[in-house]
C-alpha cells in the first residue's frame, strides 16, 4: 500500500508540475497581450502562475487538518525559490546573472516585511483571521506598487518589450495566417481553464498521498512539506528561471522569484486563514521559518551589486543541500 501510495504521490506532483507550466505559459501570453514589462510579468502574471501549486495544495492541506503541510510547503517553497530558483539557475547557465532592476531598493523591503508580518502573527501558534485580512490588504499595496513600475520602466526596457510582442505576433501570422491572432487567444483561454482544472485535481492526491506516507513512515509532515512538496511546487518557478536565464532575461527571474515569494507569504496564509485559523507547528517555528529568514539574507546579500555570480550560485545551492539534510536529520 505505501508503495501505491508514493507512485500516486510521484505521478501527481509531476502532473500537477506539468499542469502549473502550461498555466504560467497561458498568463505570461496575459501579460505580453496587456503589454507588461518584463519584471511586471514576472511578479504579477507568471508569479501567480507558478504560485499555483503552493496555494492548491495548502487549501486541500487545511482541508484535511494539516496545517503543517501549508506553513511546511509555502516556506519551503520560499526557500526552494531563492536557493535554487537564483542560485542552482545561474549554475546550470554558467554565466553571471545581472540586473537591471534594483531589487534591494524597490522590492526587498516587501519581502522583509512579510517575512516580518509572519513571525508577529505565528509566533503563538496560531494564525487568525484578522491577521489573514492583514495579509491580503498587504499583498494588494504590493500589486499596485508593482503596477507603477510600468510608469518608471526604463525606455530600453519597453522598446525590448515591444520587439519581443512584435516577434511573436509576426511568427503567429506566419503559422497561421490571418486568422492567427484569434485562434491564439481561443487556444491560450482553453489552456488556462484546463491546466487549472488539472492543478487542483493533481493537488488533492499530493495531499493525500503525503499524509499516507508521512504516518506510515513515522515522519512529520511538515518537513515532507517543507522538502518533496516545495520541490515539487517550486518546479514552475525553477523551469520559468531556467527559461529565462537562457533567454538573458534576468530580471524576469528575479521578478518571478521575489513575486512568488511575497504571494505565497501573504496570499497563501492570507486567503486560508480568512476561512479557518491555522495551526503552527514547532518544527515551523523552530527550523523552517528561521531558514526562511536565513534565505532571504543570503539573497539579499548577494543582489546588493544587482549580480549574482557562478560561485554565489553554487554557495546558494549547497545552501539549499544542507537545509534538505538538516529537516530529515541527516547530521
Amino acid at each position: 500500500m505505501l508503495i501505491l501510495w508514493i507512485i500516486i504521490f510521484v505521478v501527481s506532483l509531476i502532473a500537477m508540475s506539468k499542469a502549473a507550466d502550461y498555466f504560467t505559459d497561458a498568463s505570461e501570453k496575459i501579460g505580453n497581450i496587456l503589454r507588461f514589462p518584463h519584471f511586471v510579468t514576472g511578479v504579477l502574471i507568471v508569479a501567480v502562475g507558478t504560485s499555483l501549486p503552493e496555494l492548491i495544495t495548502s487549501i486541500f492541506g487545511v482541508a484535511k487538518d494539516e496545517a503543517d503541510i501549508l506553513s511546511g510547503n509555502v516556506l519551503g517553497s520560499t526557500i526552494a525559490n531563492i536557493f535554487l530558483g537564483l542560485g542552482l539557475v545561474v549554475v546550470i547557465s554558467r554565466r553571471t546573472a545581472k540586473f537591471n532592476w534594483d531589487s534591494v531598493s524597490n522590492d526587498m523591503p516587501f519581502i522583509i516585511g512579510a517575512l516580518i508580518l509572519l513571525v508577529l502573527t505565528i509566533l503563538d501558534g496560531v494564525f487568525s483571521f484578522y491577521e489573514a485580512i492583514i495579509f491580503v490588504l498587504g499583498y494588494i499595496i504590493y500589486v499596485i506598487y508593482s503596477l507603477q513600475i510600468r510608469k518608471l520602466n526604463p525606455k530600453e526596457i519597453r522598446e525590448d518589450l515591444d520587439k519581443e510582442i512584435k516577434a511573436h505576433e509576426k511568427r503567429g501570422k506566419k503559422k497561421n495566417g490571418a486568422e492567427s491572432q484569434a485562434r491564439d487567444v481561443l487556444k491560450t483561454a482553453f489552456i488556462f481553464v484546463i491546466s487549472l482544472a488539472v492543478v487542483i485535481l493533481a493537488a488533492k492526491y499530493v495531499v493525500d498521498s503525503v499524509i499516507f506516507i508521512a504516518t506510515a513512515i513515522g515522519l512529520g509532515t511538515s518537513a515532507l512539506a517543507a522538502s518533496v512538496i516545495a520541490i515539487g511546487t517550486s518546479l514552475p518557478e525553477i523551469s520559468v528561471a531556467i527559461s529565462s536565464a537562457k533567454k538573458g532575461h534576468f530580471d524576469m527571474v528575479l521578478g518571478n522569484i521575489m513575486g512568488s515569494n511575497i504571494f505565497n507569504i501573504l496570499v497563501v496564509f492570507g486567503l486560508v486563514g480568512l476561512f479557518t485559523p491555522i495551526s503552527i507547528g514547532s518544527q515551523v517555528l523552530y527550523f523552517i521559518l528561521p531558514m526562511t529568514g536565513a534565505a532571504i539574507l543570503v539573497q539579499w546579500l548577494v543582489t546588493m551589486d544587482r549580480k549574482i555570480t557562478v560561485t554565489e550560485g553554487l554557495m546558494m545551492t549547497l545552501l539549499y543541500i544542507t537545509f534538505v539534510a538538516k529537516l530529515f536529520r541527516l547530521f
